[in-house]
Order: structure tokens, then sequence, then C-alpha cells
């Protein structure tokens, strides 16, 4: 999951102080049966319910926002249709913030794997979307209706009430739309290859769930685009984290999720403190390159590249000799998706683990059979 079940995340604040179900459904003034349901991910028992346990727990300020972005559990059912489009998808709570978002959502957009992140806000607010996309205005216009919408529905959110103050200060408004914007907004995204149509977003409400809306990102056409469609031959563009759903948290087991200027990853429970990204990609390619480029490998791979040259064939770089030739280009030749390709295809997942030395972690490997 991108962003950390809430289920799970209580269960690990229960387990670290030692109480039994029925021990924090008394502090929080709650019935066990709507406890249990929480932790269970089998109902939601409601949000008053849901800061009562959060306070029971003595969970940390600074990480509370990090649960009540998650919002209710998702059906199984609903994760699992989300995972199986091959396209950017998103699911996001009343006030835009991202609740969870697959794979190729999380390429197009890759903050949308912090918790908490806002669509809406990304959109009028963020100087990336006005970078990234060509026909912001039109795009911005059509969100801005939708933003009316949403404080109609709920005119005390602080979230959407916070975005509409900002946005004044930029000279938008919100006003009331006319068509089901942003359902059918078509977004043209510039890449290094050129400007790409979608069709976006398409908008739907997922069953038994009105609190929620599932946004989809759909190509226009039927031809491959970058960063947002993958192909057998072609590998999408990649523009996330390195290490986006690689890391995991030694003392919890969730993923830690990357984000932020400058990048770092983070476990949504706070077992291990912000780990800022260059520092920790470079030292886990030092492993990957190390375990993929042995001197026997090179030296395979050098006998290759000599094949292909006489065939009148280039590649777009010189096969390594060693380990630290690898890193060298790791470092200075190598973009992100080359980078992320080497990384899939040798590492299955890294542990991080606390300690006193190496910037506060240690961390355990876990490689792919085939290298």
């Amino acid at each position: 999951m991108v962003i950390a079940n809430l289920a799970e995340v209580i269960a690990v604040y229960r387990a670290r102080a030692a109480l039994e179900p029925s021990h924090v459904a008394e502090r929080a003034g709650i019935s066990i049966a709507q406890y249990l349901a929480l932790e269970q991910g089998t109902a939601w028992p409601g949000t008053e319910a849901v800061e009562a346990i959060i306070e029971a727990l003595q969970i940390p300020h600074s990480h509370r926002v990090r649960l009540t972005a998650a919002g209710a559990p998702l059906d199984i059912y609903l994760q699992r249709m989300l995972h199986r489009y091959d396209i950017p998808a998103l699911i996001v709570d009343g006030a835009w913030r991202t609740v969870e978002a697959n794979t190729f959502a999380r390429v197009l957009l890759p903050d949308s794997a912090r918790p908490g992140w806002n669509l809406m806000r990304w959109i009028l607010l963020d100087t990336d979307a006005r970078r990234r996309l060509a026909n912001w205005d039109d795009v911005a216009q059509g969100f801005s209706g939708a933003l009316h919408a949403a404080i109609t529905a709920a005119p005390r959110s602080p979230e959407l009430l916070a975005i509409r103050d900002d946005a004044a200060k930029l000279g938008l408004s919100p006003r009331p739309a006319s068509r089901d914007c942003p359902d059918g907004q078509v977004l043209v995204w510039r890449t290094d290859s050129g400007a790409y149509p979608i069709s976006a977003c398409m908008v739907t409400i997922p069953s038994g769930r009105p609190d929620l809306q599932q946004i989809i990102f759909v190509p226009r056409s039927t031809h491959s685009v970058p960063v947002l469609m993958a192909t057998p031959t072609i590998p999408a563009l990649w523009y996330g984290p390195l290490l986006t759903d690689l890391l995991s948290c030694g003392l919890c087991g969730l993923l830690l999720t990357g984000g932020g200027q400058p990048t770092t990853y983070s476990c949504a429970t706070g077992c291990v403190p912000e780990l800022p990204a260059g520092q920790l990609e470079l030292r886990i390619a030092q492993q990957v390159l190390a375990r993929a480029f042995s001197t026997e490998g090179c030296r395979e791979l050098g006998l290759a590249q000599e094949i292909l040259l006489a065939d009148g064939l280039e590649l777009d770089l010189n096969v390594p000799v060693s380990p630290q030739h690898a890193l060298n280009q790791w470092q200075h030749s190598m973009n992100d998706t080359q980078r992320r390709g080497i990384l899939t295809t040798t590492l299955r997942s890294a542990t991080v683990h606390r300690s006193l030395h190496h910037d506060g972690v240690d961390l355990t490997y876990n490689w792919l059979e085939r290298i």
C-alpha cells in the first residue's frame, strides 16, 4: 500500500504500549467492538472514535496527520481493483487528500505516496503543477469548480478552507462549475519528449464509500505515453523517489514513503528518523552495483558488448568494468529510469533498522534470485 493502512498503524502503537484491545477501548471511551473494527479493518467506527483511539494511545502530534489523512480503511476489493489498473489511479477523500494510489499514479505524481498529500492543493497551488501541465490555466479553472463543490459539501473542512484561502492569494477563487469538473478534464503533461495529452479525470464514487472519490487518468490515445504507460519494450520514465516500494521498516514492517523537497524517506509511525534520499539511495546503490556487476559479470558483459559492436549496435552506456565504474556511471551518466531499472532487477527489498551507526540506520537486503 502507498499509505500505511490506518488499522496497521493503530496496531503498531497498541503493541508498543503493551495494551490489550479492551484497555485501549476503555481509555478511549468506546466499545471493544468499535476498537476491534478499526484495528482489524472490518469497519469504520467513525471519526470521533478514531480520534479518541489516537488520544488514548498517546500518539505524538507530529504523526497524527499521517493517521487522520489515511481515513477509513479501504475494502480489500477496492484495493485490489485500484492496483489492477495499468494506468494511473488513486482514491481521495472528500478534502481531496490521497487515501491510496497505485504504482502508475506514484510514477506520475511521486508525492501522492505521502500521507495527507492533496491532489487539489497540488493542482491549484504547487509550482510543480504549473511546470508540468501545459494547459494549467484550463485545469485550474476546472479544479476550482471541484473545490467549490467540495466546500459546499463540507463547509467547515479546515483542509478545503485553507486551500481556498491560499488560492485566493494567487487570484484564484472557487466558483460553481459549468460541468461536472474535473470529470472529463483534459490534462496535457509536459515530458522530456514533448507534451502528451491524457483524459483526466475519470471520477467515480466507489460502491459503499460515498466519502471517497476514485480518480483515473486515462490516456486519450492507444499509443504508449511516457510517464503514464509501461510497455514490454519501452519502460515508463521514472519520476518518483528511486526506492519507492523497495523500503520497509524493520520495527513495524510498513513500507517507507518518499517525498518532499528535499526528498526524504519516512515511516508512517515514526519508527525511524526521516532519511535524506540522496544519502540512502547512494548507500543502497553501492550494495546493488557490487552485486549486479561482479568481476565475472563485468567480463561477460564486456564480451556481449563487443559482439553487439561488431554487429553495428551501440549501447547508450559502455558496460562497467568494475563495481566502482558502475557507481561512477550511476552518479554521473544514468538517468532515474536507468537507476530504477537496475534496482528493480537486482533488489527485491531492503529493510531499515535503527542503529547508532550509518546515519542512524542499518540495512538488510532481500535480493532477487536472478541478477
